[in-house]
């Protein structure tokens, strides 16, 4: 029996600092919903996207690298992600990729990013 806690996963590119997603994460705490961090050593946000969802019990990861943030399910394939956008340096626009992640697993309408 898998004990793990369900959290959506998100893999980072180790040249991202954890400045650079704090509100990314802020964001899927608003919504309720547990994420866990890793940092790697891939610059490829598509498969540190997929590979994170493949390893969630909620079935949605988040990549981030270079400057772009993808959210995807394990459903998807890895070059076809359900959300690809750049990061920002605006603070609300960064919690809204975090909630729009943690909406997905939830099932409800996602934020606008403007």
């Amino acid at each position: 029996m898998n004990t793990d806690k369900p959290t959506i996963n998100m893999r980072v590119s180790d040249q991202i600092t954890a400045d650079q997603i704090a509100d990314i994460c802020f964001g899927m705490e608003e919504e309720g919903v547990p994420s866990t961090v890793t940092w790697q050593a891939s610059i490829n946000p598509l498969e540190l996207a997929h590979e994170a969802s493949v390893e969630s019990r909620l079935g949605v990861g988040i990549g981030v690298a270079l400057s772009y943030a993808v959210i995807t399910t394990e459903k998807l394939p890895a070059e076809r992600p359900y959300i690809a956008v750049n990061l920002s340096r605006d603070a609300a626009r960064n919690r809204a990729i975090g909630a729009n992640a943690a909406r997905l697993v939830k099932r409800i309408p996602l934020l606008p990013m403007n």
